[in-house]
C-alpha cells in the first residue's frame, strides 16, 4: 500500500514540488521505503526509490540527479563508475594469477 506524505520535518515533500510539481512522495509500506512518483509521467507514475531511511537533502539531491535532462551526465558517471568496477575485478584476478603461478 502507498501512503502519500503530504507533510514531513524537512517540508521535503514540498521542496520536491519545486523542482516539478508534478512529484510526489509515497511510503510504500510493503517495501518501508520511501518512493518519488509523478503525476505527470506517461504509462505510471513511479520514478525511483529513496535508498534512505529518512526524508532529507539527500532526497533532494538524488532526485535533481536522476532528471532527464541530467541522463547524459547520468550515464557518463555510470559508465565511469562500472569501468572502475570491471579494472579493479581484472587486477584481481591478475594478482590471483600470479600468486598461483609462484606456487608452482
Amino acid at each position: 500500500m502507498l501512503i502519500e506524505v503530504e507533510n514531513d520535518v524537512y517540508f521535503i515533500a514540498n521542496r520536491l514540488k519545486e523542482i516539478d510539481p508534478n512529484y510526489q512522495i509515497f511510503f510504500n509500506t510493503k517495501r518501508k521505503m520511501f518512493e518519488v512518483h509523478s503525476k505527470g509521467q506517461i504509462g505510471g507514475s513511479y520514478c525511483l526509490t529513496i535508498p534512505y531511511l529518512t526524508l532529507d537533502k539527500r532526497t533532494l539531491d538524488l532526485v535533481n540527479k536522476t532528471k532527464i535532462e541530467n541522463s547524459e551526465k547520468l550515464f557518463e558517471e555510470m559508465e565511469r563508475n562500472n569501468k572502475a568496477i570491471e579494472q579493479k575485478r581484472f587486477d584481481e584476478v591478475i594478482k590471483q594469477t600470479e600468486s598461483i603461478m609462484r606456487k608452482l
